[in-house]
């Protein structure tokens, strides 16, 4: 079963970041290992506009080795010009978890009724592993799908999944304060 799981993962990373040159030897006590990472991947990244409303700042492609970056100072990462400041240091706490996104019932979420709208305690890494949902945040809505990120900084925001079966996403969350 451990040899099933390590090929598994070494499928997924190959079809994620392109073919992977190692191979794993059954029985031998080989370990697997992950290329470096080239090429791009879609970042969606929000923000708060000066009304201190979420919007998304970007929708681009961003290269594999460099997709984001905060400092002790700006543990959101750099901040679009006039975005008003609301934390100003991470705390030192994570947290790191797989979760899945059921499908939506109605009332669906949407940017007038606001369902299950929540703000990240800091930066969130949203790493779509299946299928396609939306983000919305206070501002408009936008569709991602396995393989995208999205950075979501301090912002509210909700999701909403329109299809028949559950959304695997990967999530790191940094916490940050005032």
């Amino acid at each position: 079963m451990l040899a099933h799981s390590v090929m598994g993962g070494a499928a997924l990373a190959g079809a994620l970041f392109g073919a992977v040159n190692e191979t794993v030897v059954e029985g031998q006590g080989a370990h697997a290992a992950l290329p470096a990472p080239e090429g791009r991947m879609r970042r969606v990244v929000t923000g708060h506009n000066a009304a201190g409303k979420s919007y998304i700042v970007s929708d681009e492609m961003a290269d594999l080795a460099n997709l984001w970056t905060t400092k002790p100072d700006q543990p959101l990462g750099l901040s679009p010009a006039g975005e008003p400041r609301q934390l100003s240091h991470a705390t030192g706490e994570t947290r790191f978890f797989l979760t899945a996104i059921q499908p939506s019932k109605d009332p669906r979420p949407s940017l007038e009724n606001r369902v299950g709208f929540h703000r990240t305690p800091g930066i969130a890494y949203c790493f779509m592993l299946t299928g396609e949902i939306v983000l919305l945040v206070d501002t408009q809505e936008v569709r991602v799908r396995a393989g995208d990120l999205v950075v979501e900084r301090n912002t509210m925001h909700s999701w909403r999944n329109e299809g028949t079966v559950p959304v695997a996403m990967l999530i790191t969350v940094v916490n940050a304060s005032a």
